[in-house]
């Protein structure tokens, strides 16, 4: 009876290290995939809070071309898709002209930035990141 037990015992711990052994290949074959996704999303913050700065700059080019106010401003670096998008929550442009909905229409803008990585790639590889914030303009330049 000793013996069948130490049989059982035998077989088990073999079936346990054979199941942890498996475990450890599949999850270091893995480590490439989270590097690569690492870097792209660190990639992806990093160019999110350029595009912040970058959302605001725009809007003062677009201020010294005699331009009110803009919608959009799409553009691609090193094949990564950035978008920024600006709404007036107190207001509406069109044709690059403000129509105020308030006397403070130009006091506060809704920017949201879309930062697209590896969209040429399969679904799974894409890194979509995004950001929303407000920005209140200083009225003397407006």
């Amino acid at each position: 009876m000793k013996k069948s037990f130490a049989m059982v015992y035998t077989i088990s711990f073999i079936l346990f290290i054979s199941f942890v052994m498996t475990f450890v290949i599949k999850i270091s074959s893995y480590s490439p995939r989270i590097m690569k996704d690492l870097t792209l999303y660190t990639q992806g913050k990093i160019l999110l809070h350029d595009a912040k700065e970058l959302s605001k700059y725009f809007l003062h080019q677009a201020y010294l071309e005699g331009k009110e106010c803009l919608n959009e401003y799409n553009f691609e670096y090193n094949n990564i898709k950035i978008r920024i998008d600006y709404a007036y929550p107190l207001g509406e442009c069109k044709g690059y002209k403000l129509i105020a909905n308030d006397a403070n229409a130009k006091s506060i803008i809704a920017v949201n930035i879309s930062v697209l990585l590896n969209d040429n790639k399969a679904v799974n590889e894409e890194v979509f990141l995004q950001k929303s914030f407000f920005v209140y303009p200083k009225l003397d330049w407006m």
